[in-house]
């Protein structure tokens, strides 16, 4: 078994050097420069100057490289509407972000916040003067339009999101005591909120926490005429105004919709064959020589029916800097093929805990026998040493990562040590038989394993082709839980369709990552089993909590104390939380919610093609969905050497 790595001896301070790759602070510049294409739109009267459309503090934010020209267009590809978070992780336009190597979250539109001394009152300062990407101008009325029209409208938030709730459930408080300047309030001391406001910018096609009011009041039955509404309801096809605000109110599907990103939808949306972003001649961000950012003038996301034939462009050349959906086991070709197609390639080692977990549904009611076993933690034990890691590591993972359990990385302050980390990792089969055979899943003539009722004991493990490596690992882990004489299947399921058995409690097993370790009390942490999206092994109890228990299923002892820790740890300070996040950490551990196999990898999104003329793309990010990468590696600064 492979405990240790290189990755995992020298990451911890390579990561923390990329501290110093990244500075945000106030403007220093007292003449700012902008791009030629938005420089001819000034002197043709189509735009004021770019003093007059910068805030009165730009975001200042350092280059990895040096300080970049303008111009040029980045070719990436993505996979159809389904992949609309190849945009969200991109442009990462959230009020709060983090910084390059995670470590600590950095100014962007508020540029700067604190706490009243209980933690109960955050007070949110944001950028005077700064406006959305058709000029208008962005004040306190962004948070408010989000708090009045979306979280107080029981029609598009039926339950109270619970970043924003009280302890007894209701709406956290916001008031703006002026135009740039916004106080929330909570009846509880909420050290994370600040962590909370990095997540809230529209990925998995929600509403961003800062909204074009100006814009989307058309489409609100509280702003404008219901008559007005219905028309548009219907010339659109859709069957209620909530559906058409959505649809108004994700950018990716509207185009029309102002933004504060770096880039914007240009007459393009995710469904069109090219989605096309163009230069936000308002973007709040220059660098350190007062030139307004994005140096990029174009991004073009390429369609691809299928990964595969993003990848051979890939390696064609015809991407020029692409991370998304590259794929692991294409590495040695990328490598290879680099020099003559005028790239080269970076990787950036996987945040979370795991690459590709087992995550084993523990709440499964459509064969209740069934689901009375996938909840046995000794059967759960029994799976976990019946597979063979490093087999996994070698073929998938091309001897890449660590073996491990989903738990934080050992870099970590989460991380919960050894004895956790590889708890059950070891590849025992005979006493995995042990078990079963304890279990009373008697062998038949056939040599599979049946339920003790004798009923035919049949697993399937569901997974998605668009991460890697993943569906050879459900081959590998079908293939090592056979030999128990576990009859199990693989499916390969479109996205779409495996969220939606997922949610309907359809599915038995999944190969899901686990990349929210470090971020268990924020955000969607797939360990919280009231995330939206969640994995499966607690699906029904998501419908406990939302309901206040009236639907779904009660959560076990350990499950419900999952949920404590994640609530306790937002009242109270670091090092507290540093304890609660350990004893979370040993608890997924211990239950098994999700097996892991490998962690520590560069699988998603760390393998990185960069086009050799592309610069100030920095050579290690920390990779996290959290973290939005490659967001988070600052985009905005990449610029072309040649164009």
């Amino acid at each position: 078994m492979v405990k240790v790595n290189a990755a995992r001896t020298n990451l911890g301070w390579r990561m923390l050097a990329l501290g110093l790759v990244l500075m945000l602070g106030t403007a220093m510049a007292q003449q700012y420069h902008e791009a030629p294409m938005l420089a001819e739109m000034v002197a043709a009267g189509q735009l004021p100057p770019v003093e007059e459309r910068l805030p009165d503090n730009p975001l200042v934010v350092a280059v990895d490289e040096e300080i970049g020209t303008y111009g040029g267009v980045i070719r990436r590809g993505f996979t159809g509407p389904g992949d609309h978070n190849n945009y969200t992780r991109w442009s990462y336009d959230s009020l709060l972000r983090f910084a390059v190597d995670g470590s600590e979250i950095v100014p962007h539109i508020i540029e700067s916040w604190e706490a009243s001394p209980d933690y109960h009152t955050w007070t949110l300062h944001l950028r005077s003067g700064m406006k959305w990407s058709d000029g208008h101008p962005f004040t306190a009325d962004a948070l408010l339009f989000y708090y009045e029209a979306v979280l107080q409208n029981e029609d598009l938030t039926p339950s109270v999101p619970v970043w924003i709730a009280n302890r007894d459930g209701t709406l956290a408080s916001m008031t703006a005591p002026d135009e740039y300047t916004v106080q929330v309030t909570f009846d509880f001391p909420y050290t994370l909120f600040p962590l909370e406001l990095t997540f809230r910018d529209g990925g998995d096609r929600t509403l961003a926490a800062h909204l074009p009011g100006h814009y989307l009041q058309q489409f609100h039955p509280d702003y404008a005429d219901q008559a007005d509404i219905d028309r548009m309801v219907s010339e659109a096809g859709l069957n209620d105004w909530t559906q058409l605000f959505m649809q108004k109110g994700i950018i990716t599907d509207n185009p029309d919709r102002p933004s504060t990103a770096a880039w914007v939808p240009y007459q393009s949306s995710v469904s069109d064959q090219i989605f096309t972003l163009r230069r936000n001649p308002y973007y709040i961000g220059v660098d350190e020589a007062g030139n307004q950012l994005p140096y990029i003038d174009e991004v073009q996301f390429r369609f691809f029916s299928d990964v595969e034939s993003l990848n051979f462009a890939a390696v064609a050349g015809e991407l020029d800097m692409q991370d998304r959906h590259m794929q692991l086991t294409n590495y040695p070709v990328l490598i290879e093929n680099g020099d003559r197609s005028g790239y080269h390639v970076v990787t950036w080692p996987t945040f979370g805990g795991n690459d590709a977990a087992l995550w084993v549904n523990q709440q499964y009611t459509a064969n209740p026998e069934l689901g009375e076993l996938l909840a046995n933690q000794d059967f759960r034990i029994a799976l976990s040493i019946g597979i063979e890691r490093e087999e996994i590591r070698q073929s998938a993972f091309l001897g890449l990562g660590e073996i491990r359990q989903p738990v934080a990385a050992p870099w970590h302050p989460y991380y919960p040590g050894d004895e956790y980390a590889f708890l059950h990792t070891e590849f025992d089969p005979a006493r995995a038989n042990e078990i079963l055979d304890g279990l009373g899943l008697v062998r038949g003539s056939n040599g599979m394993r049946t339920l003790p009722s004798g009923a035919p004991l049949r697993l399937e493990i569901s997974v998605v082709p668009a991460f890697g490596p993943w569906p050879d690992v459900a081959q590998l882990i079908a293939s090592d839980f056979t030999e128990l004489g576990l009859a199990t299947d693989v499916q390969v399921r479109e996205r779409t369709a495996h969220f939606t058995m997922r949610d309907a409690n359809e599915l038995i097993m999944e190969i899901w990552n686990e990349d929210t370790s470090a971020f268990p009390f924020t955000g969607n942490p797939k360990i919280d089993p009231r995330s939206n999206p969640a994995t499966i092994f607690a699906v029904e109890s998501r419908t406990w909590f939302a309901t206040d228990g009236e639907r779904g299923i009660e959560p076990t002892p350990e499950i419900a104390r999952i949920v404590e820790i994640i609530e306790e740890a937002k009242t109270v300070g670091t090092a507290e939380q540093i304890v609660l996040a350990q004893e979370l950490n040993r608890l997924i551990a211990e239950q098994l919610y999700g097996i892991g196999t490998v962690g520590l990898t560069p699988m998603i999104q760390g393998v990185v093609v960069v086009n050799n003329d592309l610069h100030n793309v920095p050579g290690l990010v920390a990779n996290d969905w959290p973290l939005r990468t490659p967001g988070n590696s600052r985009p905005e600064t990449f610029f072309f050497s040649n164009r």
